[in-house]
């Protein structure tokens, strides 16, 4: 009879095992522990929920540029208009409108959409545009701290997420975009081709700030610096105004007709 065999079985469960050996663990505890951080990795984490149901087609709800120079557009893929207003100079000021299956009303602004990874940032900013031209807005969204010295900062948040996206700021997917220190966004049109481009105002170190291009794509934007979107780079000659004269922004109906033409 083995050592064990004899006792309670309360007792054998909490026995420790003799030194240099080790209690096996059943294969489907393993399984059931790495589907639970799989579940949790794919979440995020970072309180921002679930990402709307992926859509199998576009959305019934056609894009289009109101008459103060926003958005009306399906953003969370549940067949209601929503709204991103007013066209966003820096980024800071983005409000976005999210209406319900019911009729309620959801606002949200940069604060709301980022995640706890970023909600703390000194300089949350946000632009909607479909970058990928898929016909679903994405939502670009940095969050950056206060400046700190001759350095630029590595930002908090500094992605691309593609749409549909929720109240919250979950998109179907994120995608890390290199910046640096951005303090102004907004959506351009570098290259004048059917994709919406994003022009980044931030510190290049030491005291230098410019406006940097990432372009869109079937992709959605480029992920960082490369010799196509260099030659857009423009230093700022002043460092005092929020929105410099480097900083372009696109005619808001260059990528969708009015809505008075869709109505």
């Amino acid at each position: 009879m083995g050592e064990m065999e004899g006792l309670p079985a309360t007792e054998r469960a909490g026995r420790t095992p003799p030194r240099g050996r080790t209690r096996r663990v059943r294969p489907s505890v393993v399984v059931a522990v790495l589907t639970t951080a799989a579940l949790v990795a794919g979440c995020g984490g970072d309180g921002r929920g679930d990402p709307p149901p992926r859509p199998s087609a576009g959305p019934s709800v056609t894009t289009c540029t109101t008459p103060s120079g926003g958005l009306r557009a399906d953003l969370d893929g549940n067949g209601s208009p929503d709204r991103v207003f007013p066209p966003s100079r820096t980024g800071a000021d983005l409000v976005v409108t999210f209406t319900g299956e019911d009729g309620h009303v959801t606002t949200a602004r940069p604060r709301d959409l980022v995640g706890e990874r970023g909600e703390d940032a000194e300089d949350v900013l946000a632009v909607v545009a479909d970058f990928d031209r898929d016909g679903w807005q994405d939502l670009f969204i940095a969050a950056t701290d206060a400046f700190s010295g001759d350095d630029p900062l590595t930002s908090a948040v500094s992605e691309l997420r593609l749409g549909p996206f929720s109240p919250r700021g979950r998109g179907q997917s994120d995608h890390h975009v290199t910046l640096t220190e951005p303090r102004a966004l907004a959506v351009a049109d570098y290259d004048h081709d059917r994709h919406p481009d994003l022009a980044a105002y931030g510190h290049q170190g030491d005291g230098v700030y410019a406006t940097t291009a990432r372009l869109g794509g079937p992709h959605g934007l480029d992920r960082q610096a490369d010799e196509r979107n260099r030659r857009y780079l423009e230093e700022a000659d002043r460092t005092d105004r929020q929105t410099p004269e480097s900083m372009p922004q696109a005619d808001p109906a260059t990528f969708n007709p009015s809505c008075s033409q869709v109505d």
